[in-house]
């Protein structure tokens, strides 16, 4: 005895010597060959306690090993089936031996899927049968790991039901649902067998057995269900309903969730049943005392026994019963076409449950039915659902007005309460601003009928808080706004019934608003809406029905973003002039960055509308969008980088403009000093306006934009100044509206409304009497920035630019000069896009604004190429009486353009100048004439 001790810790000790050399990085290929045979030699011994260790060694070694699991796994395989063959009298060790190896196989198969581990059925049902109870409720809970056919497992497992250990009965269910989830088990009688074993189960005194139970009847009823034709499918349905109901009261919790579980998996019910399940009281409708014929298993089922199931449910003690109930009850609305007004009724009650997960249940199952159409809101509903608003929790709250945004309130008093309700909620919640102003944006246009007495009971508090911009901006107006501006994208609703006031604030809030519906409309949707809003509300019939084809071009842009359009189109709203925008959406498609550059005209066009209703703060923060959005398009095959310049130099001419425009909303005098700020706006204007005519060729519709914009600046000085520039300024509008003209005839265009009443008013006036201030206010309201057909974006379209460099000249590396001669200036010049004929200059300037012009050979860049470069030396003759100073140079280019005076220069260039690049700064330091000689 003491010699088989010593051996048993001698080989222990050995064991442990192995893991070591196992666990070790270090150790040859050889050895752990070696190290191998060794291990799967002591696999042949029938030493149970050797075995174990020996079994999680080679485990250890095929992780550090992986090149060794496919002989490993064969290794411990052929041992497992030596061991079954065997016969000995320690069962119950061979059987611990097998579940081990086992567990071992499935660990090797699962770190190397090369390694399939694949068992006979025979052999696995031997290793489970003869295993002690402790294997054997192992080998059962992984038998999924092992690829044993589904015929074996569903016969083991149907045998284990009879198991006298309840543990075993337990998992032996839970084997039959995995069978049958699996798939491919479809054999009649014994689906039947199965279901009955489930149904006779569910008396079983163990919990977790009847537990099992009720999810073994779920699963093997729905295949039976579904085996049955399509008429007796129905009847089945309840027959599986009415046998787990008869466990809904089990005295044990686990059991009554897997019960209203297992309700939610059944499916389609009759209504009567369903209609049972909410009544305590057994109806004539489900047959009291009535016994039908149980299909499943040829014996009668008492459909009394679901009087009341889903009110027990909704009634139990613990929250998880009711919350299961309330999610079954949820999953049966969904296959059931109808619910009664007591279900939604129940439900409602569940919204006072103490619990949050089982209030978010029952709204998540009133938003199902609302979503159907069958959940009418009444009175006796309104104070639970208005709780819900103002629930602690987020999810509630966002699925209550979820409801609220499909829901269809029957009058104006419960239209009053959801409004108050909600606001109520943005005061508690103020983070929930944006999903609040999705839901009164919906809620306003599922009840358009009513917006008209809503304008009514808000309309004093709006006009009487227009001046106060703390009110303006409070959260409670932009709520109220929200609900009134959706009303015009319902069919019911139109513009012209809703106050500019309303429209002209909601401008004002428009980043508030497209986070709140940037779900249903993308911010230049929205943008253009409202600008069109505002100026359509005012307007005649005549005038609406025009700007319907608007409209629905937005509404079609808000399905093109979201592809859920607010309004769909019908056939009334497609006419001949729709058919352009058909066209431009194909090209969108072809071209992503054209689509782009339409959404930034289009919120070009909003900015001046908002520009026109007084929200010049709106407008400046779009015309900023736009150039930020501008700045990040690239040119590609079809749109230039001269025609991405072109709009940010038109959006840099629309941000001047609307600089401009808040000096002649007020009276034609202003005082000196806003004159004077004017006088230098106006110039920047007519300055950035020459620049555009002059440095861009390959203008097509684009000229008429430009020329507008001159006749419009012409017109702003006729009104705002003095009489003395009046004359040259009358001269350049004739001139500018004569060429416009021409260009409109050679281009076969037609000119617009604003040129056409500009060159009547000249004619009417001839050449002596001035244009009245009313007649001129009025062709300048005339004005409307552009139309879409103005931009083409050719690829002609190119811009005229230059790049001017003084190599190594920098605050460090000055260029030597002696005071009072003149100094060298060498430059280097780079042009793009610069005809032969162009007259360029060097234009030289000091700090006190003293300039030289230094005109360039133009055999210097006499060529054909579109990209320039040459050295060019420049003599400036303005040298400094200082030790360093600096000069600012840079190219400038005249402008021969027929309406611009000529300068009197006696040196320098004859035109105004458009210069092509940004200022360079040259540096230059003193250098004494002694130094110099020597």
């Amino acid at each position: 005895m003491e010699e088989a001790n010593d051996s048993v810790s001698l080989t222990l000790h050995t064991l442990s010597s192995v893991r070591s050399l196992i666990i070790n990085a270090e150790t040859s290929v050889s050895v752990i060959s070696s190290v191998f045979d060794f291990l799967t030699g002591l696999l042949s011994r029938d030493d149970s306690p050797i075995l174990h260790h020996v079994l999680k060694l080679l485990s250890d070694l095929s992780l550090s090993r992986n090149e060794l699991a496919p002989q490993i796994s064969e290794s411990i395989l052929s041992n497992l089936l030596r061991l079954q063959n065997s016969s000995g009298a320690d069962d119950e060790n061979r059987g611990r031996v097998a579940a081990e190896s086992l567990a071992v196989l499935a660990s090797l198969s699962e770190r190397n899927p090369s390694v399939a581990t694949r068992i006979d059925g025979e052999v696995f049902a031997s290793i489970c049968l003869g295993a002690p109870v402790s294997s054997r409720m192992w080998i059962i809970r992984n038998a999924e790991r092992f690829c044993i056919p589904s015929s074996v497992l569903f016969t083991l497992c149907f045998g284990f039901t009879k198991d006298p250990y309840p543990l075993i009965r337990k998992l032996a269910l839970d084997g039959l649902v995995y069978v049958c989830e699996a798939g491919g088990f479809d054999h009649v009688h014994a689906v039947q067998g199965c279901y009955a074993r489930a149904v006779e189960l569910l008396g079983d005194a163990e919990d977790s057995v009847r537990s099992s139970a009720v999810r073994a009847v779920s699963v093997w009823g729905k295949v039976l269900i579904a085996s049955k034709d399509e008429r007796s499918r129905r009847e089945c349905s309840d027959a599986v309903f009415l046998k787990l109901c008869s466990v809904v009261r089990d005295m044990s919790v686990d059991v009554r969730v897997e019960v209203f579980k297992a309700f939610g998996v059944i499916g389609s019910l009759s209504e009567s049943i369903i209609l049972q399940t909410l009544s305590k009281k057994v109806l004539k409708s489900s047959g009291k005392g009535k016994k039908p014929l149980d299909r499943l298993s040829n014996e009668s089922a008492d459909a009394a026994a679901a009087a009341g199931v889903f009110i027990h449910g909704f009634e139990d003690e613990f929250y998880e019963v009711r919350e299961a109930a309330v999610d079954s009850f949820h999953s049966l609305s969904v296959n059931s076409s109808e619910f009664p007004d007591e279900a939604v009724c129940l439900l409602m009650d569940m919204l006072y449950d103490d619990y949050m997960v089982v209030r978010l249940k029952a709204l998540e199952a009133l938003h199902h039915i609302a979503d159907t159409g069958n959940f009418k809101i009444q009175e006796t509903y309104m104070p639970a659902f208005l709780d819900a608003f103002i629930d602690t929790s987020e999810n509630i709250r966002l699925t209550a007005r979820n409801i609220l945004k499909l829901a269809k309130l029957p009058d104006l008093k419960l239209v009053n309460k959801g409004v108050d309700g909600v606001l109520k909620s943005l005061k508690m919640y103020p983070q929930d601003e944006p999903d609040i102003l999705s839901t009164l944006f919906l809620l306003g246009q599922n009840h358009s009928n009513f917006v008209v007495n809503i304008i009514k009971r808000f309309r004093e508090k709006l006009e009487t808080d227009s001046g106060n911009k703390s009110e303006f901006d409070s959260r409670q107006v932009s709520a109220f706004l929200v609900f009134i501006i959706s009303a015009p994208l319902s069919s019911k609703q139109s513009i012209t019934s809703i106050p500019p006031l309303v429209f002209s604030y909601s401008l004002a809030m428009l980043g508030k608003f497209s986070c709140g519906l940037h779900d249903m409309m993308d911010q230049d949707t929205l943008l253009a809406y409202l600008a069109h809003c505002t100026t359509l509300s005012a307007s005649s019939g005549t005038e609406f029905n025009k700007a319907d084809m608007l409209l629905n071009a937005y509404r079609r842009s808000n399905a093109d973003h979201s592809g859920n359009p607010v309004l769909p189109q019908t056939s009334k709203d497609i006419s001949a002039e729709s058919k352009p925008m058909a066209s431009i959406a194909k090209l969108e498609i072809v071209n992503p960055t054209l689509k782009s550059v339409n959404h930034i005209l289009l919120k070009i066009k909003a900015a001046w509308l908002l520009l026109q209703s007084r929200c010049s703060k709106e407008a400046f923060r779009a015309l900023r969008a736009c150039k930020q959005e501008l700045a990040t398009l690239t040119a590609n095959s079809s749109i230039s980088n001269g025609a991405l310049e072109f709009m940010c130099q038109y959006v840099h001419l629309i941000e001047l403009l609307a600089q401009v425009w808040p000096h002649f909303e007020n009276s034609r005098h202003t005082s000196t000093y806003r004159s004077a700020e004017l006088e230098l706006l106006m110039k920047e204007l007519e300055t950035k306006l020459m620049e555009i005519r002059c440095r861009f060729t390959g203008l097509s519709t684009e000229v008429s934009l430009v020329m507008e914009l001159v006749i419009l600046s012409c017109l702003l000085r006729l009104y705002k100044f003095e009489i003395c520039c009046r004359l040259s300024c009358k001269k350049k509008l004739s001139s500018t509206v004569s060429q416009l003209e021409v260009h409109h005839e050679q281009q076969c265009t037609k000119p617009s409304d604003f040129l056409t009443d500009t060159k009547k008013s000249l004619q009417e006036i001839g050449s002596s009497t001035d244009i009245s201030c009313s007649r001129l206010l009025e062709l300048i309201n005339k004005f409307s920035c552009f139309s879409p057909e103005q931009f083409t974006l050719s690829g002609n379209l190119q811009c005229l630019s230059a790049e001017l460099d003084v190599p190594g000249n920098g605050p460090y590396t000055p260029i030597s000069f002696v005071a009072g001669l003149p100094v060298a200036i060498p430059c280097e010049i780079k042009l793009l896009n610069v005809p032969r004929d162009a007259r360029l200059w060097l234009r030289i300037s000091r700090s006190d604004d003293t300039c030289q012009f230094v005109y360039l050979d133009p055999n210097l860049y006499d060529r054909d190429e579109t990209e320039k470069r040459f050295m060019f030396t420049a003599v400036a003759c303005m040298t400094r009486r200082a030790v360093v100073f600096t000069l600012r140079v840079l190219i400038g280019m005249e402008c021969l353009v027929e309406d611009i005076c000529c300068i009197k220069h006696r040196y320098g260039p004859k035109h105004p100048m458009a210069y092509l690049c940004k200022e360079r700064e040259v540096h230059f330091s003193l250098v004494s004439r002694t130094k110099t000689v020597l």
